[in-house]
């Protein structure tokens, strides 16, 4: 299939699977702003949840001046401020798809 054929949504899932990309860097590749990402990663996570092959990982943000990790985070947009030391200083979530592992359950 070649990539004009494929829907946002596919050619989102194709560059996130095996790597960690963030929104901005998904959103310069694909060629639409950033909350639609946003709003097509969200349903890329339900799509993935029934595909028992793969699994949808989200690399957490963090601060980066007391380096808080905002592990506990279901949304997947970014924090505007660390919870404990206030700063706005905050990485971006990463997203990826990764096959899961067939030799046990």
């Amino acid at each position: 299939m070649a990539t004009l054929d494929l829907t946002t949504r596919q050619r989102i899932m194709q560059l996130i699977a095996g790597t960690l990309r963030t929104s901005r860097q998904l959103a310069e590749l694909v060629g639409v702003p950033e909350r639609q990402i946003e709003d097509h990663l969200a349903h890329i996570v339900r799509s993935v949840a029934r595909d028992r092959a793969r699994r949808f990982v989200l690399d957490p943000s963090a601060c980066q001046d007391c380096d808080f990790v905002f592990r506990g985070r279901t949304r997947l947009t970014r924090p505007s401020r660390c919870p404990r030391c206030r700063s706005e200083a905050i990485s971006a979530p990463r997203y990826g798809i990764e096959l899961r592992s067939t030799t046990g359950k």
